[in-house]
């Protein structure tokens, strides 16, 4: 089977690509820090949930939003919710 990205990063490092979880080899499953932009294993990577307060407040209807991003553990803050 071969990876299904394009370039597939084992294949421009020269190395036969890890295909144990499927379609996508090991290093192609990498995600980038959303903060600093540094490349993080699949097995790395943090969750951390940021909230969106509307301007104007709950006053007009307007829901509170929650979700996540997605970062390197050098980037995880002393205030940072971290998500399980």
């Amino acid at each position: 089977m071969t990876c299904v990205c394009d370039p597939c990063d084992s294949v421009v490092a020269g190395e036969e690509p890890d295909m144990a979880l499927g379609d996508t080899c090991m290093l192609c499953l990498r995600r980038e820090c959303e903060r600093c932009g540094a490349r993080i294993d699949v097995d790395e990577d943090v969750a951390v949930e940021w909230q969106y307060d509307h301007p104007c407040g709950n006053e007009h209807g307007v829901e509170i939003r929650f979700g996540q991003t997605i970062v390197c553990e050098g980037c995880v803050g002393d205030t940072d919710r971290v998500m399980d």
